[in-house]
């Protein structure tokens, strides 16, 4: 396979398609703004406009809002030749694979649930790069309908765009376990940061408020979507949280300084136990 196909041409998108390029496949993209693909197209990412060129390429990814995927995805696959690869890159799969593994698979298609783990506090074409993805994990969801050979070509593609490792889960699982590494963080995030306190805090803060803050700066309207589109999972992992916090309230409140003491060395001993399993 020497050409993809982008719809979206976003943060996530634009930087799939400057990672493919710079590995040597050729590239076809579109997007909603014209201008868009006009920039990429004289920064010489692209090779030419998707319209005119469905027959040429044998993978097509999609990185869109989670509610616009499976529209645009079911809009196109007629045109997509047959065999083709089509991977979006959605924050929930659960919703989109239940949509479209089974329906492109009858349609001689080969679906691939993915996720991109990577990204930035900005969006838009206009800050994405080559090098977004290196280091990170593409996690690919398959089920009984997944094309075992196009999993093994999707695992031989992405490591060229830079990513360390292709991890191969369910989209049960995924869902599951991203409501707590990704999802919870931007909802405590942005309630953190929801304090009066903010107003005064210069000169007071350090690295702690930077860690804790910073994917505050999101993309609220996506991030919407993702959460309700993966409503049980992350309810769950904010009850779970509330409640751990509760513990800390009582012990503060009662001023309790052995049960303060155990729920902060029982924090501290997992994540010891997280770095460890991690190899940090």
């Amino acid at each position: 396979m020497n050409a993809v196909g982008i719809i979206g041409l976003g943060l996530i998108g634009g930087s799939m398609a400057k990672a493919a390029e710079a590995a040597g496949y050729k590239v076809y993209g579109s997007d909603a703004s014209a201008d868009v693909v006009e920039s990429a197209l004289k920064d010489g990412v692209l090779s030419g406009r998707l319209e005119d060129h469905y027959g040429d390429i044998g993978m097509l990814m999609v990185a869109l809002y989670p509610l616009d995927v499976v529209d645009i995805i079911l809009e196109t696959a007629p045109k997509l030749p047959a065999g083709c690869i089509v991977v979006d890159c959605t924050g929930v799969k659960k919703m989109i694979c239940s949509a479209l593994s089974e329906r492109l698979s009858v349609m001689g298609l080969r679906f691939i649930g993915g996720h991109p783990m990577a990204g930035k506090e900005v969006s838009g074409y206009e800050n994405a790069c080559a090098d977004l993805f290196v280091g990170a994990s593409m996690i690919l969801c398959t089920d009984e309908f997944t094309d075992s050979a196009a999993v093994d070509e999707a695992c031989g593609i992405f490591p060229k765009l830079g990513f360390s490792q292709v991890k191969i889960t369910t989209a049960d699982e995924h869902d599951r376990v991203i409501a707590f590494t990704s999802q919870l963080a931007h909802v405590v995030s942005s309630a953190y940061i929801k304090s009066p306190t903010l107003d005064v805090r210069y000169g007071f803060s350090a690295g702690s408020f930077k860690d804790m803050t910073r994917v505050a700066l999101l993309n609220e309207n996506m991030w919407a979507d993702l959460f309700l589109a993966n409503r049980d999972d992350i309810l769950r992992e904010i009850r779970q949280i509330s409640e751990h916090l509760k513990e800390f309230d009582d012990a503060i409140e009662e001023r309790n300084r052995d049960a303060l003491v155990k729920l902060l060395a029982d924090g501290r001993v997992r994540k010891e136990r997280d770095n460890a399993a991690e190899g940090i």
